[in-house]
């Protein structure tokens, strides 16, 4: 059966649509507006043979559409190029909207950075295992690729990030979703290479994806198109959306818990913002259906893995003895509820969100993000079992705004909403999420806290209830129209200064003062107003916070990759400099930046998603610092140990990579 891609959208649930969106992904893209549409591929002629006559010229297919924008020339939607880039996001077509044309001309003045040599370390089959397991029969299956250091079993420090990319799959089988670990540290050895996971058994699919088989009808999901992770330090899961409106949790071995939630039918996710400390999920809808855009929001709650009430990592993990929606925890999902949606005026097509709160667990430098004794016994650096609200009213009160730990919570927050086509920025204030998880969890009396724990559910009068039972949703404060079309989007972490960095085609970034929305204090929109620039490379797709040693993120350094010109930068965002310039001769086509997480492993690795590549890359930029063992080891970076950059090698992905997220394994 031959369909048309907006057929297709019509009826998007029947097989036959998938398969020939799959299909149809692969074609080239021409120039041209909205409405331009694609020569189609014509069906040879069958050959004629000498017994019989000529067979009539089979019809040539349809022509295919092929829209590289949602609006026309004059700036009305065209809602069949907006049906059908949503009906497939994940393709060629919606990723040429998405992020902008490719530029895969070689860079001719692009460096090749030195590359380490690959050696093997079994984790389960080396002295320093055999010595602590004599009994144990060793396993030559399991293994890690470094490049660094050298086997030493008086080094006992350990470390490792995990995380995961989201690609095109080749095969149509294949879920597109691949956990690779990024950076480990172990016995003296240091991998800076992306692989796939020893602890999964080298399997090229994220095995979590199994815990959403029933959430999804009895399949694995599969044609990922959207991820996202919170903005601190140690969040240990992303949630990813897929074609079909499912949104899942994915995480590590020792973030093995699962949650997800599914939207209805006609709503296609299309970005997702974790807020800082995991509490709410913001993620940005086209509705195909109604023809507007929407800002979906999702109450999550986690707990630590080990058992449902507390468990082996909970004292260090950040995670409540109990389910607590709404509240900081540390992103290992166990509860996932769709309250509402935001509805986006004068927004059709939101491309990218950013959310953040006026509290993050690493930036607070008093505590650490630890709580304090509410009686003044035992100090501070107590854990969420010890100060457990539910446990007593003098716990529970200790949280109020005027109580010891009041400030070791969220209070209110900002989002920002970019829509490329629209040309448009949208600041939404997200104060009302947190008065009512507040008031619900600190301000009532025990008794009523008690109450609400025990009637945490789905059902929609349920605590957290939607927003049709109890309106408490995000508020639009203002929406701002840009010169230019945005690309990327991402907010400051910490109020101070309270910055929205948006990024448009030409290689802008542009400052917007949103530190009273993010603080809470005064969300008059009159403060919201654009500040000074920084330029960088062309058609900028993506940014994220740089890390500190030992301190979490940093609130006003961020990694920009721009696919345009090739390159990646650190950018100093107040004193609007470019710090470091990453190019190199391998890299074809980068989309997508993450920096991995640094305790124990004091370095720093970037990860960089290659499109047109096919690959994940990790470049080191930091000298590694290990104080573990007898002697303190220092190692530069390259191979003269002071060059800018260091390639620690790339994992080949069976398909066109366009995200990764990746935590310290907690």
């Amino acid at each position: 059966m031959n369909l048309t891609l907006a057929a297709c959208a019509v009826v998007l649930a029947m097989a036959g649509c998938e398969r020939e969106a799959d299909r149809r992904a692969t074609a080239p893209v021409p120039t041209g507006t909205a409405s331009v549409a694609a020569a189609t591929r014509p069906v040879p002629a069958q050959v004629p043979t000498e017994q019989a006559p000529p067979a009539p010229p089979v019809p040539a297919a349809p022509p295919r559409p092929w829209f590289d924008d949602i609006l026309d020339a004059e700036g009305k939607l065209v809602r069949e190029a907006y049906v059908a880039i949503a009906s497939d996001y994940s393709s060629d077509e919606a990723i040429a909207y998405r992020y902008g044309a490719a530029n895969t001309r070689p860079v001719a003045t692009a460096p090749t950075h030195w590359q380490p040599d690959d050696k093997t370390f079994y984790p389960h089959a080396n002295p320093c295992y055999q010595k602590e397991f004599p009994k144990a029969e060793p396993d030559y299956n399991l293994k890690v690729i470094y490049q660094l250091g050298q086997l030493d079993c008086a080094r006992n420090d350990y470390g490792s990030n995990m995380g995961d990319v989201i690609y095109r799959a080749d095969a149509a089988s294949d879920p597109g979703v691949t956990s690779l670990l990024t950076l480990a540290l172990s016995a003296g050895t240091i991998a800076e290479k992306p692989q796939l996971p020893w602890v999964y058994g080298h399997v090229a699919t994220d095995p979590q994806l199994n815990n959403h088989v029933a959430a999804n009808g009895g399949v694995l999901p599969r044609r990922p198109i959207a991820m996202g992770r919170c903005s601190e330090h140690d969040c240990a899961q992303a949630l990813i959306a897929f074609q079909n409106g499912l949104i899942a949790s994915v995480g590590s071995n020792t973030a093995s818990h699962s949650a997800a939630v599914k939207l209805p039918a006609g709503k296609v996710p299309t970005a997702i913002a974790i807020t800082t400390n995991s509490e709410f999920a913001l993620v940005t809808v086209w509705d195909t259906v109604s023809f507007k855009g929407q800002l979906a929001v999702l109450a999550l709650g986690s707990l630590a893995d080990g058992s449902k009430v507390g468990g082996p990592y909970d004292p260090s993990a950040g995670s409540w003895p109990g389910l607590y929606p709404g509240l900081r925890n540390i992103s290992n999902f166990v509860f996932i509820k769709l309250l509402g949606f935001v509805d986006l005026p004068g927004m059709v097509a939101p491309t990218e969100v950013s959310a953040v709160t006026d509290f993050a667990v690493m930036q607070d430098n008093s505590t650490q993000g630890w709580l304090i004794d509410p009686v003044g016994r035992r100090g501070a650096s107590l854990t969420m079992t010890e100060v457990n609200p539910a446990t007593s009213s003098v716990n529970q009160r200790s949280f109020t705004r005027a109580g010891i730990n009041g400030k070791l919570v969220s209070r209110a927050g900002v989002a920002a909403v970019i829509s490329k086509s629209e040309k448009k920025v949208i600041f939404l204030d997200l104060k009302p999420l947190f008065d009512k998880v507040n008031r619900a969890y600190f301000e009532g009396s025990h008794a009523a806290l008690q109450s609400t724990l025990a009637n945490t559910g789905l059902g929609d009068a349920q605590w957290p209830p939607v927003f049709a039972v109890d309106n408490y949703a995000p508020t639009i404060v203002k929406s701002v129209r840009l010169p230019q079309k945005p690309t990327a989007v991402r907010i400051s972490i910490l109020p101070v200064p309270g910055r929205a960095w948006v990024a448009t085609e030409e290689g802008k970034i542009r400052a917007f003062s949103v530190a009273g929305l993010q603080s809470g204090r005064n969300p008059d929109p009159r403060l919201i107003e654009e500040m000074l620039s920084v330029q960088v490379g062309k058609n900028p797709t993506s940014m994220k916070h740089h890390v500190n040693v030992g301190l979490g993120n940093s609130n006003t350094r961020l990694w920009v990759v721009s696919r345009g010109a090739q390159k990646i930068q650190l950018v100093d965002m107040v004193g609007l400099t470019v710090e470091k310039t990453l190019q190199d001769s391998r890299i074809v086509d980068p989309i997508a930046v993450d920096e991995t997480q640094q305790n124990p492993l004091l370095t720093s690795v970037i990860t960089i998603t290659d499109y047109t590549g096919r690959q994940v890359m990790n470049y080191r930029y930091a000298p590694i610092s290990l104080q573990g063992g007898n002697t303190p080891l220092q190692m530069g970076v390259g191979k003269s140990g002071n060059a800018p950059f260091e390639f620690g090698g790339a994992y080949d992905v069976p398909g066109k990579p366009f995200d990764f997220t990746q935590s310290n394994v907690p």
